[in-house]
């Protein structure tokens, strides 16, 4: 048997993690870029809940609660129907997609973990999370876009674009780490 053979055949296999209780803490540090992007996402996408809930209190009567692809009212209702959604968005999307980042352990992750992959996978799911929670912030300004007086609504398709395409590219990155 040759040296390469023999070395092959020595090298231990790598431990193949089950349930999240069995994986290790991350041992990484997320760069600086990434920590700040992090929370900046749960601060710009509580702006646009403010002046939601602000316009809110303002609102008299039925306002335009539900718009069509093209931008265009096509049902009114309270202005605290307006309010919850957003904010249902914001409370789940962007916070807690925040807060559930720092916790790459307990993540599903596309592929099995192994003792030689699992850093790198839990550093491409906790980017991946806070990217989508930036996308889904950018998506709350398109949501405040479609007030009277926010031409911000295009931004709705910028985040919804952002959600898909971060998906996409975080899952591949998984699968071919």
């Amino acid at each position: 048997m040759g040296d390469a053979e023999t070395s092959r055949a020595q090298a231990p296999e790598p431990e193949v993690y089950g349930g999240w209780q069995d994986r290790p803490e991350p041992d990484y540090e997320l760069g600086s870029g990434w920590r700040t992007l992090r929370w900046a996402s749960v601060v710009v996408g509580a702006v646009p809940m403010l002046l939601i809930g602000w316009r809110a209190l303002e609102e008299p009567g039925q306002v335009p609660v539900h718009f069509a692809m093209d931008g265009s009212v096509n049902r009114m209702g309270s202005p605290w129907e307006l309010f919850l959604a957003p904010v249902l968005i914001w409370l789940l999307c962007v916070l807690g997609m925040t807060l559930l980042s720092r916790h790459p352990r307990i993540f599903n992750f596309p592929k099995p973990l192994t003792s030689e992959n699992v850093q790198d996978m839990y550093r491409l799911g906790e980017r991946m999370l806070i990217a989508l929670a930036a996308s889904a912030a950018v998506l709350c300004w398109g949501m405040v876009g479609a007030m009277p007086g926010m031409p911000l609504f295009w931004l709705t398709w910028v985040g919804g674009a952002g959600v898909v395409g971060v998906a996409a590219v975080g899952i591949w990155q998984m699968v071919k780490a």
